[in-house]
């Protein structure tokens, strides 16, 4: 993702409600177990881990580093400690972060960033949502692809399809074969109080199936 570069005194208007710049709490990748928080404010870099041991091995007290953005330029402990915790790509965004590059995109609203959603191709949609794990919640989620399956379809929303949906989802839906669709849909008409279970009825073709799983 593009990001532009600000100076800090002119960043509190991106501020979170923490009043941080990027406020990352998780758990470090495997083998690893130990949980960390990632805590940018405008002036200060601030590491917090606790440790997870087995139990024959005692227990550590968390611990804490925190540097000025001087500090963290050169300090290769605390580069050390976020790529074990969190890996290279951390390390390289919370550089960039330091050098004044922050990412505009990510902080708009969830209800602007539904609208750019709405105004991209696929592919691009697709992208989008390996950005991280917030875009990947928007970009596969059933408001999105409500919007999208009734852009792309001249039929109106049924009863039954609303039934469907619930059930598979309006991504899988798009993604649907339509003869098979009729056919799903015309079974439950004539069934009107059974619901397919979940893995039911396979109406979407192999190869749909795997441009879904691409998506």
């Amino acid at each position: 993702m593009e990001a532009c570069t600000v100076s800090r005194r002119d960043n509190k208007c991106w501020l979170d409600e923490h009043g941080a710049l990027f406020d990352h709490p998780d758990v470090a990748t495997a083998p690893s177990k130990d949980f960390f928080h990632i805590h940018v404010t405008p002036s200060q870099f601030i590491l917090r881990v606790w440790k997870i041991l087995p139990p024959h091995r005692g227990s550590c007290d968390p611990y804490e580093i925190k540097d000025t953005y001087d500090e963290f330029r050169d300090d290769d402990k605390f580069h050390s400690e976020v790529q074990r915790l969190a890996g290279t790509n951390m390390v390289d965004y919370l550089m960039r972060l330091c050098e004044g590059h922050i990412d505009y995109l990510a902080r708009l609203p969830d209800k602007a960033l539904k609208t750019i959603i709405f105004n991209l191709n696929l592919e691009d949609i697709s992208h989008l949502s390996r950005v991280n794990k917030h875009f990947k919640e928007l970009c596969n989620s059933c408001e999105v692809w409500r919007t999208i399956y009734e852009r792309s379809s001249e039929a109106p929303i049924t009863p039954e399809l609303e039934m469907l949906a619930k059930d598979k989802g309006w991504k899988r839906l798009f993604f649907t074969n339509k003869l098979q669709l009729q056919v799903q849909l015309r079974r439950m008409m004539q069934n009107p109080e059974q619901m397919p279970p979940s893995g039911g009825y396979a109406f979407i073709t192999h190869q749909e199936e795997e441009q879904q799983e691409m998506h």
